[in-house]
């Protein structure tokens, strides 16, 4: 890594214009940049790979090199070309693409050492074959597939391999046969370089505001610097490479947050950053595009997201245990002097599905140690924080809570050992039309000890119809798949128009408190019944806060029970318990014939988490009804509300209003209104991205209507039942005749709310699932 000639302390990036990229090359050092290698050095790269710390990354690119001499490399054939055109299928031809760069990659590595000379040979054979290849980008990304989409086309993976092919021209120019290293040269020429610099045609990625333009551009830019000899093709390179950056920074706010999620951040500004270290090298430290807070708060992004344990926010088409390159991670901790606080592990190759050079070369080339070990082991403090990405709309608190070693929970098992436990909770806004969209506006992640209990689907399988029209009816794009409300039959529509409104935010430095309300009305056009609806989210964290561990102690007692006329209202127990002291939360739980088991030792607590999730939908009325008489019209009694939940755990309905889910280290338990909603669980079997089986567990709350219910006569018109009693119960309903007035209608909207409170508390022992499995 080289230093930078200054600190741009202005806080912003100063784009380069041409002029100073003309002076920076017109004063460059004569020698040529590309045999150098711009930064790349065999010896340096040689001796790092065998270092202690790479010893299972090395040992997986043996087993993968051994491989690769055994069997011959699999064809990439025509039927297999064909296969997305005709049926939408991508993975066949994917999976052979990807095993093909794959064993390059290893072999490349693995012939750094001397000893192996038959790696080289193997190297060449390798290489040929992929000059070879009818196209360097996948079906998907080329139309129709005929050849008028071919030639000249240049996608993600095309880039990539362009670089990848110049990076190992670098390392082992020496030991490569010359007609090899031809071969590369025209090929690189004749597929990049000539329609991309000398021709100078229009590719969509150039400005795309997403991976797309610092990926493609990025690789380009960066075999151009490695094997480009001209010098005004060299100047042409990196003013259009500049410029695919500003593009793709121009995605993302000053915030720094990547709406596409996590994986796609290491991608696209993984390969920013991969360009911008090898510009600023072979610059000699005059080009820099590492500078300005921008570019700092998008370093921070993933540790600004990182929950615990490695398990991530992922909103968007991303995994929750995602994978971050540890040569990335270590390089921008150390230029911008961030804390880390995974766990250091150097990925293997056979970890990616695309088997990325790129990734795997820096992961040797700047992995640090030392980086990682500054804050493993330190105190909780650390990790206690929360964030608001104010251009996306993201929002996350974190927190540790402490687990004393004297606390026993209801099993009589002493909790863990550990000290304390990260739990997290976040919230999403923003629009429906952003890369790599999901119908998402509301949703919820609840976290604790490495698992999100409340969970987010992530990516699915990227088929044809994953990226075409009516793509929103697939599971892990649709709000069906997300911990927001069906309303009124209709789902979270798609498009930018419908948009979340924040109403306010509040969050305590410390990660212990954050408060949000969403307008969420705009994300259900489709609802025409409905006038307005708000989300309100309370999180809260601390030790024994107001005594809510008890409440994961109450359970029914034998006899009676709560089967009365009158139950207790669990939530108003909640309200109970949380508004008086030990003595009377005991006696009101024997008045309503419950029994307590949490050990009533003074001095005992455990830290509890909360989130109070307060959904309002207000519905309008009939224009010609009797307004006194409330007179339902046919689209409101069709309007009832489905909330639902998300979680790869199975939940257990421990009584009416009561639910749990039994995660690793923690119960998550969901306490709700029981006389006003009916609870369905449902279990969702699908496939992640890729393509491995996984079931997801959809709880839904199923608005009763208190008793309001409406037939069709004869005649086809809405004939209500019991609307009287409805509105003299309407307090206690929660269907409440709201106070405000729609000043161009004089209607008055009815208001039906839906209150849920989960409750994380901290336990010892197994999961009934487990989500790594």
């Amino acid at each position: 890594m080289r230093l930078r000639h200054a600190v741009d302390e202005s806080g912003v990036l100063d784009w380069l214009d041409e002029q100073r990229i003309r002076q920076v090359f017109g004063n460059m050092n004569k020698q040529n940049h590309g045999q150098d290698g711009a930064g790349i050095k065999a010896d340096e790269l040689r001796e790092k790979l065998f270092r202690p710390e790479f010893a299972e990354m090395l040992t997986d690119l043996r087993r993968y090199g051994e491989q690769a001499l055994r069997e011959p490399l699999p064809l990439l054939t025509f039927h297999l070309f064909r296969q997305f055109g005709r049926a939408g299928d991508r993975k066949a031809y994917e999976q052979v693409y990807f095993e093909r760069r794959g064993r390059l990659a290893a072999v490349a590595m693995l012939a750094l050492d001397s000893d192996a000379p038959h790696m080289v040979h193997a190297l060449e054979e390798m290489l040929w074959a992929v000059c070879d290849e009818y196209t360097w980008c996948l079906p998907a990304h080329l139309g129709t597939g005929e050849a008028e989409h071919v030639g000249g086309n240049i996608d993600l993976f095309a880039a990539e391999t362009v670089h990848m092919l110049a990076e190992i021209v670098v390392l082992h120019r020496h030991h490569l046969d010359s007609l090899i290293v031809e071969r590369i040269l025209l090929e690189a020429e004749r597929r990049i370089f000539t329609p991309l610099y000398r021709e100078k045609r229009a590719y969509h990625w150039q400005t795309a505001e997403h991976n797309w333009s610092a990926v493609c551009g990025g690789c380009c830019g960066m075999a151009a610097m490695l094997l480009l000899e001209d010098q005004a093709m060299l100047l042409e390179s990196t003013r259009q490479t500049i410029d695919c950056m500003k593009a793709f920074l121009s995605g993302y706010g000053e915030d720094g947050g990547c709406a596409e999620g996590i994986g796609y951040w290491v991608y696209g500004f993984g390969y920013y950053v991969y360009y911008a270290e090898m510009l600023l090298d072979y610059t000699e430290g005059a080009l820099d595009l590492l500078q300005g807070s921008k570019i700092a708060a998008i370093a921070a992004f993933p540790l600004r997201i990182h929950l615990s344990d490695g398990t991530f926010i992922n909103y968007s088409d991303s995994s929750e245990y995602e994978e971050i390159p540890s040569g990335l991670l270590s390089l921008l901790a150390v230029r911008f002097g961030m804390e880390v606080d995974l766990p250091l592990r150097i990925p293997q190759l056979t970890d990616d599905p695309c088997r990325r050079w790129a990734h795997l070369l820096r992961n040797v080339m700047w992995s640090d140690p030392a980086v990682y070990e500054r804050i493993h082991g330190e105190t909780a403090r650390r990790a206690n924080g929360g964030f608001i990405f104010q251009q996306l709309e993201w929002m996350v608190a974190k927190h540790a809570l402490h687990m004393p070693t004297n606390v026993w929970v209801e099993t009589s098992r002493r909790c863990s050992d550990r000290e304390w436990i990260q739990v997290a909770c976040s919230f999403k806004g923003g629009h429906n039309d952003e890369p790599h969209n999901h119908n998402d506006l509301g949703q919820v992640i609840i976290h604790c000890g490495g698992e999100n209990i409340l969970c987010d689907p992530g990516a699915g399988v990227y088929t044809q119809a994953y990226f075409a029209p009516g793509r929103e009816q697939l599971f892990h794009i649709s709000s069906a798949g997300h911990n927001v409300p069906l309303i009124g039959g209709c789902e979270q529509r798609s498009g930018r128009e419908a948009e979340a409104k924040l109403l306010e935010f509040r969050l305590e430095p410390d990660g212990s408190e954050m408060q949000a309300c969403l307008d969420l009305t705009h994300a259900y056009p489709e609802t025409a019944a409905l006038h307005r609806y708000t989300r309100h989210l309370s999180w809260k964290v601390g030790q024994d806060r107001d005594g809510m561990n008890r409440i994961t102690g109450i359970k029914e007692r034998g006899g009676r029970g709560c089967s009365t006329e009158n139950p207790p209202d669990p939530v108003d127990l909640v309200e109970r318990i949380r508004s008086t002291d030990r003595q009377v939360d005991v006696d009101y739980a024997m008045d309503v014939n419950l029994d307590v088991t949490v050990a009533m030792d003074t001095g005992v607590h455990v830290d509890m988490a909360t989130l109070r999730i307060i959904d309002k939908f207000q519905w309008k009325m009939d224009t010609e009804a009797d307004v006194a008489k409330s007179s339902l019209n046919e689209s409101y009694v069709e309007s009832q509300v489905v909330e639902r939940w998300i979680s790869r755990i199975r939940p257990v309905i421990e009584k009416e209003g009561r639910l749990r889910w039994q995660a690793s280290q923690a119960h998550l338990y969901m306490i709700y209104d029981a006389v006003q909603w009916r609870v369905q669980t449902e279990a969702v079997h699908t496939v992640d991205h890729d393509q491995v089986p996984v079931t997801f567990y959809r709880t839904s709350l199923i608005w009763k209507g208190n008793g309001v219910t409406a037939t069709k006569g004869e005649d086809g018109r809405v004939e209500n039942e019991r609307v009287e009693d409805a509105l003299e119960a309407s307090e206690n309903s929660k269907i409440l005749e709201s106070a405000e007035t729609v000043e161009t209608s004089n209607v008055a909207p009815l208001e039906i709310v839906c209150q849920v409170d989960f409750i994380v508390e901290p336990h010892q022992g197994e999961a009934e699932v487990s989500p790594r499995e």
